[in-house]
């Protein structure tokens, strides 16, 4: 008996499991994104998961920057250890080179990642990624950057990483499904989306149709982002000019492979990038969010241990928090009574 209870000891603690740790990195571009970038603009990270103070996270990736009052802000997937979950955080900079952690902006009971935020009549929404709740949905911002508020399902389904933009006074989006890529349209942002005619435009292809970033469009030119899902998640970045839209018709180009894995070992980047944000800040001038990741091959008895302890702080600090309510709501009590 003790002989197979040290086997199957032997066999848990052996047993790997290989984590993505992804990071983020910001630059400034002459250009809009539709070659490899220089890559000593990728050679070191704005934020990475260690920098990240209210939770306890294992990755930070999906950047997204909107510019507001001369300063700009970084919404990002946190995966947050304690419950195995996405939620969205926010840095900030005065510079967009130099960042700095602020805090947690927005947690569901379900997965969130890919805060795609961006304005409308002077007003703040996004759609992060929210597949796990079977539907996408419209956030706006009560108190921006910090407070958020369900306003519209726009629409039912397992979609992935929609993508919205205006064109020609219509609204479209583009959204992956099991290796598909959908596309919709509205002449209103919170209601009344039809899938075009020409949806799915492409289908089983995990190469080119999950979105993977911002669609730009920079005057009548228009520019997709995917990402390459082989030979493993989060490989590539490529980059599409879309050159026909209309509510019937769809036309696109390949334009390049844009960002891909150093394949340089200790590298953040080293086994892939998923994703890009691109915010123009002047004429001549872009900054440029990115993620990449590296893989790393850990011990599953540690990994999930550690995984238990950071839900257990946080289940242990709401107890704190709840006794030390009473305790003050007493004390104001007692001191009514005193008075």
């Amino acid at each position: 008996m003790s002989l197979i209870f040290l086997y199957l000891l032997s066999k848990l603690l052996n047993r790997k499991i290989i984590v993505g740790i992804w990071s983020i990195n910001v630059f400034k571009s002459e250009t809009l994104i539709s070659k490899r970038p220089d890559r000593f603009k990728l050679e070191k990270t704005s934020l990475q998961a260690s920098e990240i103070t209210d939770v306890r996270a294992e990755f930070v990736a999906d950047p997204f920057i909107i510019s507001y009052r001369e300063k700009f802000y970084m919404f990002f997937e946190i995966l947050d250890k304690s419950s195995g979950k996405g939620i969205i955080g926010l840095a900030t900079s005065n510079d967009g080179e130099n960042w700095k952690y602020d805090r947690t902006v927005l947690k569901e009971n379900y997965h969130l990642s890919y805060p795609y935020v961006f304005t409308f009549k002077n007003e703040f929404y996004m759609i992060p990624e929210s597949s796990e709740a079977n539907r996408v949905l419209l956030y706006k911002a009560k108190n921006f950057p910090y407070d958020w508020e369900i306003v519209s399902e726009l629409i039912e389904g397992k979609y992935v990483d929609s993508s919205i933009f205006q064109y020609q006074n219509k609204w479209w989006m583009l959204a992956g499904k099991s290796g598909k890529l959908h596309l919709f349209y509205s002449d209103k942002l919170e209601k009344n989306w039809i899938e075009h005619p020409k949806s799915p435009l492409i289908t089983n292809n995990t190469n080119i149709t999950r979105p993977g970033g911002r669609v730009i469009v920079d005057e009548e030119n228009i520019y997709r982002y995917a990402q390459d899902g082989q030979p493993n998640y989060g490989s590539a970045i490529r980059a599409f000019k879309i050159i026909h839209l209309s509510e019937s018709a769809y036309e696109e180009e390949k334009v390049n492979l844009v960002l891909s894995g150093s394949k340089i070992d200790d590298d953040w980047k080293k086994d892939g990038m998923h994703s890009i944000d691109q915010v123009k800040i002047s004429e001549n001038k872009w900054l440029v969010a990115v993620d990449g990741h590296i893989l790393e091959n850990k011990s599953y008895v540690f990994w999930k241990i550690d995984r238990i302890l950071a839900n257990f702080r946080v289940k242990l600090q709401s107890l704190l928090n709840m006794k030390a309510y009473h305790e003050n709501k007493e004390s104001r009590m007692e001191s009514k009574e005193t008075l």
